[in-house]
């Protein structure tokens, strides 16, 4: 008897991102927190304020969205706020800023956003990815570790040493003065990094199978923000989904 040999069930592709998490520095503590969604659409651009950020007694429109208020806003083109945090053309250093990003001169605008966490020397908004993904599904994204101005200078010396692929660790720092729930990324070492960024904790407690290494290392003259970027991937939890829930919930379009 002939026996049948069943293929293996075709992997799922990563599915590209197309959603960046708006957050914010608070004045009062200094640390970040998630204002809203800006997603990359087929025709356009969507951004769309959390349900409970717009409830805050303290709430303040983002400059130039505040018709979000009322519900997802749409445009065919960048808004102004995200557009000027693109790493812009006339600047003398967009080549090395694309090249420690890992990027090409001709990257999208919103590919170089996800990338860069479209921050400004001095500025209080960051951008970070929010992939779409539930449970089992594959996930894979890229982030930039903080506070690697704070490091001593041998931390910030090995960082320039490291290379593309070498893995990483992120291990808890409850001892933490700002947050408890902080995440120390190290070395194979234990050499400290940096950190993740605060708003990327909880989702990234719902990613089984963690992998963590280096996507690019740069030296000094790229400036502390672009020091490290570092690459996680895994699997999201059983009965989780990302970004998903109450606390996640955006504010529909009014009738």
């Amino acid at each position: 008897m002939t026996s049948l040999v069943m293929p293996a069930p075709a992997e799922r592709p990563l599915r590209a991102i197309t959603r960046l998490l708006v957050t914010v520095r608070d004045p009062h503590d200094r640390r970040y927190r998630p204002v809203g969604f800006l997603t990359d659409e087929d025709r356009g651009y969507c951004f769309s304020y959390l349900e409970r950020e717009v409830g805050r007694d303290d709430f303040r429109p983002l400059p130039g969205m505040a018709r979000a208020v009322e519900g997802p806003v749409h445009s065919q083109t960048l808004f102004p706020l995200f557009a000027e945090r693109v790493i812009s053309s006339r600047r003398p250093d967009r080549q090395t800023s694309l090249e420690a990003l890992g990027l090409t001169a001709d990257a999208a605008p919103f590919e170089v956003l996800l990338r860069s966490h479209g921050q400004r020397v001095g500025d209080t908004v960051e951008l970070l990815p929010a992939p779409y993904a539930a449970q089992g599904d594959d996930v894979s994204f890229t982030f930039l570790t903080h506070g690697v101005r704070h490091l001593p200078q041998e931390n910030q010396n090995r960082i320039t040493g490291l290379t593309h692929g070498e893995p990483l660790h992120l291990v808890a720092e409850h001892s933490n003065p700002v947050n408890p729930k902080a995440q120390v990324v190290t070395d194979t070492e234990q050499v400290t990094l940096g950190w993740m960024p605060d708003p990327l904790l909880e989702i990234v407690e719902q990613v089984d199978n963690q992998r963590l290494v280096v996507e690019r290392a740069n030296p000094p003259n790229v400036g502390f923000h672009f020091r490290l970027l570092a690459r996680l991937t895994g699997q999201v939890s059983r009965g989780r989904e990302l970004f998903a829930g109450d606390a996640w919930r955006t504010v529909a379009p009014r009738d």
